[in-house]
């Protein structure tokens, strides 16, 4: 009798009693009902079943995704705005939703493979959906209602927190009452942003200045006393924070509003030359709002009349202790102080807004041509430049040594020093003035 090796028997007898793959692995399961999630993983790790459900789950979420897709479509479409932007969290919330209604049906183990076959019935899918919406759309009309009882900038704060509620459940029509006992439905996403606006609206700013005038350059403290009201109420709005605007002088950058809705802001010199600004302040809440697409904000303008200031020069100019009969240093100092302050000149000391006093001179140390055959003088000079109303200095240089040479006379050499002289006042000393009246400005 013909007698098997023992080998070949268990061999034999492992083909026989080999399981075929269950169904779920041949062919994916399709039904109207529920949602089915098949993976595999190795089974290398500790935690390779935890693993393979994962990814189970997460088939069955990109399946719910292709839905959600559909829905934000229609409604993006139902309500004008761009509600894809929040796909992400809408998409991560459905997970959390879903993960605690997933069953695993049936697990698989195939040579170094493990298989998991999960399921996720719609209806209790749905039903978790509808509960937590009522209960999020519930939530963000409270929030609602508190951004529109009392505006403030916190109201920002409360529609921020009603719109990230909503957020997650927007591939649905969201409609409410609102206001409650109103009787009115309305879409929840529009309306958030619709009430937005409205209390952007409602913040209205006042000023004890509609106009001031005031002279370019001269350092004057003018104070505005602003208010922030509620345009429907008329109540006081603390904590506004308040943006000035006026083309760079010297002002008040910004401020936040008391418990009275009051402001102090301030405009302590002009610089710019244009005759007629504005000083423009208003509310400031882009730091606050920024998921919301705001109009402008309320604002104030307040006219500044900016004269040009008078100044009166007393520039004496020598060379060799003799009159300049064409002065060097004068028209240069007009032709600056014209550029940077629009200034006009006056022959008053008491009609000025500032005044200038000036001696130049130049001297000869030798009165003979050096081995070179030129002709050596020195040009020396003191600048004072002072505010009239108060007669304090705002600036005051000593320039010495400045050296000039001529071939052919001591005259021709100082000309030559006062030309240099003039230089140095055009790329150094005009550029301290302006700094030293700047830093008066600021110390007021």
């Amino acid at each position: 009798m013909y007698r098997m090796n023992p080998i070949m028997l268990l061999l034999f007898v492992a083909c026989v009693h080999q399981q075929p793959d269950p169904e779920w692995l041949v062919h994916q399961p399709v039904s109207d009902d529920s949602w089915y999630g098949i993976a595999s993983v190795d089974m290398f790790h500790d935690n390779y079943r935890e693993n393979a459900r994962t990814k189970a789950i997460q088939e069955i979420g990109s399946q719910i995704e292709i839905h959600i897709k559909s829905s934000i479509k229609s409604v993006s479409i139902e309500v004008n705005y761009n509600i894809s932007e929040y796909y992400e969290s809408i998409v991560e919330s459905r997970v959390d939703i879903m993960l605690p209604e997933v069953e695993i049906l049936d697990t698989y183990t195939k040579g170094k493979k493990y298989f998991v076959y999960t399921r996720l019935k719609k209806e209790a899918y749905y039903r978790l959906i509808e509960l937590k919406k009522e209960k999020v759309i519930s939530t963000a009309i409270d929030y609602m209602s508190l951004a529109d009882e009392n505006i403030s900038v916190g109201s920002f704060n409360y529609l921020s927190k009603a719109l990230s509620e909503i957020t997650p459940f927007m591939d649905y029509p969201l409609k409410a009452e609102f206001p409650r006992g109103s009787g009115k439905q309305v879409n929840l996403y529009s309306t958030i942003h619709i009430l937005a606006e409205e209390i952007n609206n409602r913040f209205l700013l006042t000023s004890d200045k509609s106009e001031i005038t005031t002279t370019i350059g001269i350092s004057k403290n003018h104070i505005f006393h602003l208010s922030c009201t509620d345009k429907l109420t008329n109540k006081a709005v603390e904590n506004v924070p308040l943006k000035v605007m006026m083309n760079g002088n010297n002002i008040t950058e910004d401020a936040i509003t008391n418990e009275k809705g009051d402001a102090t802001l301030h405009l302590f010199k002009v610089t710019d030359r244009t005759p007629v600004q504005y000083f423009v302040v208003s509310v400031d809440l882009h730091e606050i709002t920024g998921m919301f697409n705001l109009t402008y904000p309320s604002a104030i303008s307040i006219k500044v009349n900016a004269q040009s200031p008078n100044i009166y020069l007393n520039i004496i100019e020598k060379n060799l202790n003799e009159p300049v009969e064409n002065p060097f240093v004068m028209p240069e100092f007009k032709s600056f102080l014209v550029k940077t302050y629009g200034a006009e000149f006056t022959d008053s000391k008491t009609e000025s807004d500032f005044y200038v006093i000036a001696e130049i001179n130049t001297t000869a140390k030798i009165s003979e041509q050096n081995e070179y055959g030129l002709f050596q003088v020195y040009a020396d000079g003191t600048i004072s430049f002072f505010d009239t109303s108060t007669d304090k200095e705002l600036y005051q240089k000593s320039i010495n040594n400045i050296m000039g040479a001529d071939f052919h006379s001591l005259e021709g050499a100082g000309r030559n020093a006062l030309k240099k002289l003039v230089k140095k006042l055009k790329t150094k000393t005009f550029q301290e003035i302006i700094t030293a009246l700047d830093e008066t400005s600021n110390k007021k």
